[in-house]
Formats: structure tokens, C-alpha cells, sequence
């Protein structure tokens, strides 16, 4: 079975948080008192829904990220690529979203260090 985009998503904002320097599942697990194995079983695909505890350690690791979403979608250039790649469908949104997770890792490593 396919996950939901919403967990997707979620996974993917988890694991942009722990490729920061000194992030790791341990180190948001005391952060926010959400268990490491919780954590653990999110993020390798055993845990299928996003549940109150990882929403939590979501909203912690995001804070600061999801500030930066509003300038990102108000931008020209973004607003004219998924405008020329979505078809209004929920079924696009899904496409759309597991399109860009899978491009995050080439964008990331893209970037100049």
C-alpha cells in the first residue's frame, strides 16, 4: 500500500531536519519526549500515519522551516512550475508531492556546501 502524501511529507520534513548538524532521532526524542523507538518506526515505514506523538516531534523539528514555506510558495518561479504540473486533481497533489520528495535529495546535494 502507497502512503498517504501527508506522511510523505512528513518523513521527508523528519529527515531534512536530521541531516542538520548534530540532529538525530535521540536527540529529538529528548527534545520533545516523543520515545526514539516512536520516532525510529516512523521513519522506516512501520508506524503508516502520522500520530499525535510524531506530529509533535514534526511541529519541533519544522519550527523555523515552515516560516520559510510562505516565501517559497509566494515565489514566481515556484508558483509557475507546479502551476505548468498540476492538474487540480488530488491525484496530481500526490504525484506532485512524491515528485518532489523524490528530487529533495538532488536538490539538496545541488546546493553549494
Amino acid at each position: 500500500m502507497e502512503p498517504m502524501a501527508g506522511v510523505v511529507h512528513a518523513r521527508t520534513m523528519l529527515a531534512a531536519y536530521f541531516e542538520r548538524p548534530g540532529k538525530s532521532e535521540m536527540q529529538l526524542s529528548r527534545e520533545t519526549g516523543v520515545p526514539q523507538y516512536t520516532i525510529s518506526r516512523f521513519m522506516t515505514g512501520r508506524t503508516k500515519s502520522v500520530t499525535p506523538a510524531i506530529g509533535r516531534a514534526l511541529v519541533y523539528a519544522t519550527n523555523g522551516i515552515d516560516s520559510g514555506l510562505g516565501k517559497l510558495s509566494a515565489d514566481p518561479r515556484i508558483q509557475r512550475a507546479l502551476g505548468s504540473a498540476w492538474d487540480g486533481t488530488e491525484q496530481g497533489t500526490a504525484l506532485l508531492a512524491s515528485a518532489i520528495d523524490a528530487l529533495a535529495p538532488v536538490i539538496r546535494n545541488a546546493r553549494p556546501k
